[in-house]
């Protein structure tokens, strides 16, 4: 059995790794993975499966059209907030596995926002004809059936079924240590926000670990917040597990980054959601977190921290109590993917 796997992949996007390697764990040991990536020397040495250049088309459609299954794992794939070309890409394997062998398989997909009627009108036209569509989220499932793509099935992020490695950094035992999990988006003034957030932390007798959860898009975020502040920025792992390790030791997390939530998250760690995008208001929905919107950051952050911080112990347990089920279907979606690849 011969698996092209595509997503956002090579680009050190620590979410979309993990949903890699779900996947790479979950597909039966037979199975022979090619990856789309965009530094497939990166992904060949981490993951010890063969890549190839996602952008080197003719490469891509060759090794499609030589497979017997196409899957796309996790991540917002479908979706024209980023650019139109993007999702126009992601459209075009989809067409080319349909006509190579018709056993596209989308899983756990965070879908939208579409907010042009092409877009629309695409997804929708394309996504009627793949066999196998899964996403992670209710908003995801509303959105697909409001555009007449009833089949897909409401699962959960990849990640959830993740297995922790050992974290990369020691933290300091005796310290109490909050994530802050940035990003940029257009022009919120997210540096301020998070530089006042950090020294609030301090004041309250905490220490703050930056984590980049995108090395190109995060580091340099999270080392300008940190030149203005008393946190660390945590360096980078070397397989996204070990971030998984390192959230184990977090009193709690502040996480703009979807993953960062998700991360900390399956890892028993309460989080504070920051909502810059309608997939991270989908998680808090999901575990029951607090979310703060992008909108008047400046001004509603802290509040929304010391909200947090008198309500975490009840945060952490409701959170608990909907984190179990999300690893549960996780990993069965994962077994049904496997089951689907080896069908005949």
């Amino acid at each position: 059995m011969r698996v092209v796997i595509a997503g956002y992949y090579g680009y050190r996007n620590w979410g979309d790794e993990g949903s890699l390697v779900a996947i790479l764990r979950g597909l039966d040991r037979n199975a022979q993975a090619t990856v789309l990536s965009g530094d497939p020397a990166f992904t060949e040495a981490t993951y010890g499966v063969p890549a190839i250049p996602r952008m080197h088309l003719r490469a891509v459609r060759q090794a499609i059209l030589d497979s017997d299954a196409l899957i796309f794992g996790g991540g917002s794939l479908l979706q024209d907030a980023t650019s139109l070309r993007s999702l126009f890409y992601y459209l075009s394997l989809i067409r080319w596995g349909l006509k190579a062998h018709g056993r596209v398989l989308l899983m756990g997909q965070g879908v939208g926002p579409l907010m042009r009627p092409v877009s629309r009108w695409l997804v929708r036209t394309t996504l009627r004809r793949v066999p196998f569509v899964s996403v992670r989220d209710a908003d995801s499932a509303s959105l697909l059936k409001r555009l007449g793509v009833a089949h897909a099935t409401l699962d959960a992020d990849l990640t959830w079924s993740l297995t922790p490695l050992p974290p990369h950094v020691a933290l300091d035992a005796q310290s109490r240590w909050i994530g802050v999990a940035p990003r940029r988006w257009r022009d919120a003034p997210v540096q301020q926000a998070f530089v006042a957030l950090s020294r609030q932390l301090h004041a309250d007798g905490y220490r703050t670990l930056l984590i980049p959860m995108q090395e190109s898009q995060d580091r340099a975020l999270c080392e300008a917040i940190a030149a203005e502040t008393d946190a660390a920025v945590l360096p980078p792992p070397t397989h996204p597990a070990q971030l998984l390790g390192v959230m184990q030791h977090l009193h709690g997390i502040v996480a703009m980054r979807l993953h960062g939530a998700i991360f900390a998250a399956a890892q028993g760690t309460p989080v504070l959601c920051v909502a810059y995008d309608p997939k991270v208001d989908a998680l808090a929905k999901q575990i029951g977190a607090l979310c703060v919107g992008l909108e008047k950051i400046e001004q509603s952050l802290i509040p929304a921290w010391v909200a947090f911080q008198a309500q975490r112990d009840t945060l952490r347990q409701r959170m608990q109590e909907h984190t179990a089920a999300l690893r549960d279907s996780a990993a069965a979606l994962l077994q049904r993917v496997a089951s689907e690849c080896l069908k005949g």
